[in-house]
């Protein structure tokens, strides 16, 4: 192969590598980014989504990720879930939201990245901020493990400047929805941001009625 030819493809790789779709205002004037999807060659083709082998991995990825952002000095909370990466935080400009996703989407095995990034508060706030946010937090997390229509799951709660994230998995739509009607009543909560997945969908009257019938 020619050197020519060699450039040529190197570059169109590397060009096509750094193409992130930004698709949301986060809060304020700074934009954010709502999810970033990244052309991974490298999972595992063995990946079996919901087992013990994707949990596993899933801990190996959130690992790698928080020590990539912590070496390149992004303060940022980061989760993994079925390979798929979320960031949730405070960032200074766009550049530095770039900068995270860039970093993020290092880490081989990720398949998306979504993100909810809010612009860092000012001084004096960021104090009061903080206290209220880590209370709020707390009050959230025991009102979920407090309850056992949520056993089974899987949900992290994030807290950023009054905003609830919600991240993880359910087993079905009513698990989904009682942890966000859940949320709705802490008081103090400006909203509810919603990346719950689930596992199993409810079945609906209709199939039921559907498949009672066929069974006749």
């Amino acid at each position: 192969m020619s050197k020519t030819l060699l450039a040529v493809l190197l570059s169109a790789l590397l060009s096509g590598c750094a193409l992130y779709p930004a698709v949301q205002v986060a809060g304020g004037a700074m934009t954010g980014y709502d999810a970033v999807v990244t052309a991974d060659k490298f999972l595992p083709r063995d990946n079996v989504e919901g087992g013990s082998l994707c949990i596993v991995r899933d801990a190996q990825m959130e690992r790698r990720l928080r020590e990539r952002l912590e070496l390149n000095n992004i303060r940022l909370s980061a989760h993994v879930i079925d390979a798929k990466a979320y960031l949730v935080g405070q960032v200074e400009s766009r550049n530095q939201a770039d900068y995270a996703v860039r970093t993020a989407a290092t880490v081989e095995g990720i398949k998306t990245i979504t993100c909810k990034f809010y612009p860092i508060a000012p001084a004096r706030q960021a104090a009061r901020d903080a206290a209220r946010d880590e209370l709020l937090g707390k009050e959230l997390s025991e009102r979920f493990g407090e309850t056992k229509r949520l056993d089974g799951s899987d949900l992290r709660v994030e807290v950023i400047r009054s905003h609830a994230i919600l991240i993880g998995r359910a087993r079905d739509y009513s698990q989904k929805t009682a942890a966000l009607a859940i949320a709705e009543e802490v008081n103090g909560l400006a909203d509810v941001v919603d990346y719950i997945s689930v596992n199993q969908p409810d079945e609906t009257p209709a199939t039921a009625e559907k498949d009672s019938l066929a069974s006749k």
